[in-house]
């Protein structure tokens, strides 16, 4: 891991893709299970980006690495196919052995949502193939980036906050 020593470290990760032809349906739409795939690449991305962390080559030095224990996904609107998406991730809960990553995906502009993702990501030490908990740095890392501001702890109630200040925002630009 490599350390960074520019000002303050981003909690909300955002970078923009495009959905791609061989991921949709025949109604071009993206297949419901790629929209994980979507989620975690960007993720992988913007964690190297924002904090210099090569998840891969953590690994190969550590062997530890992060494990998806439970997803909670729910689908608002389509992405289809060749249309640019913002996806937007933070960390908003962790643990000395886990944390909770929100995944937002939104259209380009950041208008609508389409797309709301928990995943708890589990720390695994793989030689042992057991849990392990989380290096001092890396728990100084996650409490650093970690949301600040206090997110529901039910999923849907969460998704219901989310949908309520897209609506307010739309309502600010009539």
């Amino acid at each position: 891991m490599k350390h960074q020593t520019t000002s303050p470290r981003p909690s909300v990760l955002e970078s923009q893709t495009r959905i791609r032809f061989d991921h949709c349906d025949p109604f071009g739409h993206l297949n419901n299970s790629a929209f994980l795939n979507y989620f975690q690449n960007e993720r992988e991305d913007q964690v190297e980006a924002a904090y210099g962390m090569d998840i891969h080559a953590f690994f190969r030095k550590t062997g530890r690495a992060w494990v998806v224990g439970q997803n909670q996904i729910v689908y608002l609107s389509p992405a289809t196919v060749r249309e640019l998406v913002t996806i937007q991730t933070a960390i908003i809960q962790i643990t000395d052995t886990s944390m909770l990553v929100e995944h937002v995906m939104l259209d380009e502009k950041k208008e609508k949502l389409k797309a709301v993702l928990w995943t708890k990501f589990v720390y695994i030490d793989v030689r042992k193939n057991e849990r392990a908990q989380h290096e001092p740095e890396l728990m100084e890392l996650f409490n650093e980036v970690a949301v600040k501001e206090e997110v529901p702890t039910v999923f849907e109630d969460r998704v219901r906050q989310l949908r309520e200040k897209m609506k307010a925002a739309q309502l600010k630009t009539k």
